[in-house]
């Protein structure tokens, strides 16, 4: 690509790629931003579900029926965005689905009762589903652009603007702000960032080698070469719902940590999903990705294998930092593998990888539901040093992205 070169250049000192040089770094700069609305954003509904569950005055039934429309919303979205990217281009669904977004977030706060919440959170997974697959997308054409890993750090600033969002929201009902002023407010915001950043976003390369020719199937679904990194996923993504429902639960009941520590062994879960992120970009240039990716497994294998082994809080959050650490950077890499090996229709393929991932995001925690009133959740958290064995002997089986001659 003629800016990766131009950028090259920059970097051995000529001046005559400046231009092209800051207009790739103005591309990093807003897809970084995208990708840091995109976590505030869900992280603002996320912590302030307490706050809508009593304004409706929801029973844990109702809003558990609240919250299949979340999930499904998200289910049914996925393989069509991949085709829709491929269609129209990246910046123009990302363009649609942030305004859905960030509109479904207005309405999370005003629906009247449990019907409408249902279908403000279904509308909701809707436009995160179509940001997610275009941001990513966006960033493989930045990632492309640098000629080197890029998409971890993208992923990192989607963890700070779950940071951001989850302590604004935690200032929020502290202070005893409504979720009627609270959701509004942080949309407006958060929609001037993202309206600021879409103007700098990655051109669509391979469009206008496109015109003319038969447009690609609008369901985007796992082809040759992409199961196993859909797999590989699957079990990144079901291991982290798994700590995202249970892993608070199970510091509290089975090493008799306080509330206020259980929750914070979930903290660092998510600091060491931060710092994986920032230095996976650095890391896996220089391993490969599927001994970058076997790697990340072995980590993360310890991290689950701890808790378990030594039922402790101390144990605990040393077993989620390397579990953060370990299962941070798998998804952006296999985001990354699967458009390197379509790279004429990268969107399809995330979306694709995607798709398979999130069925384990969705099927981690009622496994592990019914498991702990099977046995007890002790032995039902084998299941995360199990899934991170199970990913590592995926993860060599990576194939390499077929060689293109530019």
């Amino acid at each position: 690509m003629a800016v990766s070169k131009a950028s090259g250049s920059a970097r051995s000192g000529t001046t005559t790629a400046t231009p092209a040089l800051r207009r790739l770094r103005r591309m990093r700069l807003a897809v970084s931003a995208v990708f840091f609305v995109t976590g505030a954003a869900f992280a603002t509904w996320a912590s302030r579900v307490p706050a809508v569950q009593d304004r409706l005055d929801l029973s844990a039934g109702q809003l558990a029926v609240a919250l299949v429309g979340l999930s499904g919303g998200a289910f049914l979205a996925l393989p069509l965005m991949g085709g829709l990217v491929a269609r129209y281009g990246s910046r123009t669904v990302l363009c649609a689905g942030m305004a859905t977004y960030l509109t479904a977030l207005v309405g999370l706060a005003l629906a009247p009762g449990l019907a409408l919440l249902t279908a403000a959170l279904a509308l909701f997974a809707c436009g995160n589903t179509a940001v997610d697959v275009a941001m990513n997308t966006q960033g493989v054409l930045v990632e492309r652009a640098y000629g080197r890993p890029v998409l971890g750090g993208f992923h990192a600033m989607f963890s700070l603007g779950g940071i951001v969002g989850a302590g604004v929201g935690g200032l929020a009902a502290w202070a005893g702000v409504g979720t009627g002023a609270h959701f509004p407010v942080a949309a407006v915001a958060l929609c001037a960032v993202a309206g600021a950043a879409v103007t700098a976003l990655a051109p669509e390369p391979q469009r206008q080698e496109r015109a003319g020719k038969e447009p690609g199937p609008l369901l985007a679904l796992p082809g040759p070469g992409l199961w196993i990194p859909g797999l590989v996923g699957f079990c990144a993504l079901m291991g982290e719902g798994v700590v995202n429902d249970w892993g608070a639960v199970y510091l509290h009941e089975a090493t008799g940590a306080s509330a206020g520590a259980a929750g914070a062994g979930f903290a660092v879960f998510s600091a060491g999903m931060v710092i994986g992120r920032l230095t996976a970009d650095r890391i896996r240039p220089r391993v490969g990705t599927a001994r970058f990716t076997a790697g990340c497994a072995a980590v993360a294998a310890v991290g689950g294998a701890v808790p378990v082994a030594v039922p402790t809080a101390t144990a605990g959050f040393v077993g989620y930092g390397l579990l953060g650490l370990g299962m941070a950077a798998v998804v952006p890499v296999v985001f990354s593998h699967a458009a390197d090996l379509r790279p004429e229709r990268p969107g399809p393929a995330i979306a694709a990888v995607s798709a398979v991932g999130y069925v384990g995001f969705l099927a981690g925690p009622p496994v592990i539901g019914f498991l702990t009133e099977a046995t007890d959740i002790r032995t039902a958290m084998l299941v995360l040093p199990a899934l991170m064995v199970a990913m590592a002997a995926l993860a060599v089986r990576l194939r390499r992205p077929p060689v293109t001659v530019r």
